[in-house]
């Protein structure tokens, strides 16, 4: 039966008709999990320990206490955030938190080392804190240390701080009105454990300050502790105070922007999801690329032969002239080459056709890549060696020798990794850590002084290094007393006096 419409007839309404929806209020900042008072508390705290780290660490002394001060109290701060919002950390929290405060007391002790290692052990010790935070807020990608680190770096230094740069703002918001909106009994609380922190405060700051004048011994152990306490504002105090504000938003933002959120910005499945997107890396590209590679290693061993062994003791030892230039020329040229083999392997491992530990020619030709590397760090250690042998130990020689065997490590685990299934990166990651902490905490300079003195002593050394002995002492007082009594007790030749009388400003 067909239905004919007349002009006027009712008509059902079709489904395609616009209708109009009722509106939906919607929220572009979502609420904040857990307590709003938590919240609330840690962005106030968060004020004082951005001021200290400001005022302390990034504009105070190169050496002192400030660092393991500030690491302990920041370390306890994200502790306590972390279990007022009920979240639980990983295993390595506690791997990494012990590596920062190892680093803090390195910095405590000897300042930032001499040389090249200065700069890059300033940057690794922010780069730890951030990397402890990852952990202990479970923001990890793979929720441990492998291949997404470099990924974990971006997440911790740029994500979680500047998504959520203006999250204290929201805290102390959320946290205020919840105090106002709260019982009566509960301010008064509140206003109560806060009294008592000042009052506690206050006191222990006035009896510590008298007992340091009543003893000697106990004021130098607590002078640097009570400076902070002792606060005027001066020009540098006022600069302090105004950079603490983004600089205690920063924090503030890495730490609650990973509480906040119930999962990595990036995890490792979504990263190689979008990994395998891209193109794929054809097998006959790279097979053509690593075999160019080893032939171009195969010469230039054939060419080095010769001095190699030489080097080594051959029956043809090298003079002293061409046994340095032999340590000299090309040492950093090979670590770079062995950087280069890293890159060639982490591209065939995320953008090979195939896994790289797949049976076939490809692991062959692999495992003959990753001997000529092995090669690259012996030839490398024993132009280290001659060097040292010739020259004696210096900062950077001890730093070179530290970059070699974290390279060195890593082509082993290379190798390993190809014949057999293990954790390369992970075990690479933490040794290289835990060799960091040791290399930092190690008197460097106290022991590349003493091998000089040593040298001149026994005639060795032709003439004393007094640049070499300006480094070592810089910014420190204990070595430069020490080198002054040193030279004191020395036989030294007229011209050896004559110089020390020159360089006398070296430890004045």
């Amino acid at each position: 039966m067909q239905n004919n419409y007349k002009e006027g007839a009712g008509r059902p309404l079709y489904s395609s008709a616009p209708q109009n929806l009722p509106a939906v209020a919607g929220t572009a900042f979502p609420p904040l999990p857990g307590s709003p008072l938590v919240w609330g508390a840690a962005a106030v705290l968060s004020y004082p320990l951005a001021w200290y780290y400001t005022r302390h660490v990034l504009m105070g002394s190169m050496r002192g206490p400030a660092y393991i001060v500030f690491a302990v109290l920041f370390l306890l701060g994200v502790e306590l955030f972390s279990r007022g919002m009920g979240r639980r950390g990983n295993r390595e929290t506690w791997f990494w938190a012990a590596c920062w405060l190892a680093q803090s007391a390195a910095l405590g002790a000897y300042g930032p080392h001499a040389d090249v290692l200065a700069p890059w052990q300033t940057l690794v010790w922010h780069l730890t804190a951030v990397y402890c935070v990852l952990c202990r807020t479970g923001m990890q990608a793979a929720g441990k240390a492998n291949a997404m680190v470099a990924v974990d770096g971006m997440t911790g230094v740029f994500v979680l701080p500047w998504t959520g740069f203006f999250l204290r703002l929201r805290s102390l918001w959320a946290g205020g009105k919840a105090c106002l909106k709260g019982r009566v009994r509960s301010r008064r609380r509140i206003l109560e454990v806060l009294a008592g922190v000042v009052l506690a405060l206050v006191l222990a700051w006035y009896a510590a300050a008298q007992l340091s004048a009543a003893d000697a011994a106990f004021g130098r152990l607590v002078q640097d502790l009570l400076r902070p306490l002792d606060w005027k504002l001066d020009g540098i105090d006022a600069v302090a105070l105004v950079l603490s504000i983004p600089v205690g938003m920063w924090l503030f933002g890495l730490v609650g922007g990973g509480l906040r959120r119930s999962a990595p910005p990036l995890t490792e499945a979504a990263f190689y999801r979008t990994l395998g997107l891209a193109p794929r890396l054809p097998a006959v590209t790279a097979n053509l690329a690593v075999g160019a590679l080893c032939a171009v290693y195969a010469l230039f061993f054939g060419v080095q032969c010769a001095e190699f062994a030489a080097a080594l003791g051959a029956p043809l030892p090298l003079e002293a002239a061409e046994a340095s230039r032999f340590a000299v020329e090309g040492f950093w040229e090979l670590c770079r080459v062995l950087v280069l083999d890293f890159g060639v392997l982490a591209a065939l491992h995320f953008l090979g056709p195939a896994p790289v530990d797949r049976p076939g020619r490809r692991r062959i030709l692999l495992t003959v890549f990753c001997v000529f590397g092995l090669g690259f760090v012996g030839l490398a250690a024993a132009k280290l060696g001659v060097y040292v042998r010739l020259w004696g130990l210096t900062p950077r020689r001890v730093i070179s020798a530290w970059c070699l065997a974290v390279l060195g490590l890593a082509a082993v685990l290379a190798l390993l990794r190809l014949w057999r299934r293990l954790p390369a990166v992970r075990i690479w990651v933490l040794a290289a850590a835990v060799s960091f902490c040791v290399l930092c905490g190690t008197d460097m300079e106290n022991l590349c002084m003493r091998d000089h003195l040593d040298r001149v002593r026994t005639g060795t050394a032709a003439e004393i290094d007094w640049y070499l002995l300006d480094d070592c002492t810089r910014s420190r007082p204990d070595l430069a007393a020490a080198l002054e009594e040193a030279l004191l007790s020395m036989d030294l030749n007229p011209e050896q006096q004559w110089e020390m009388q020159t360089y006398a400003w070296i430890w004045e």
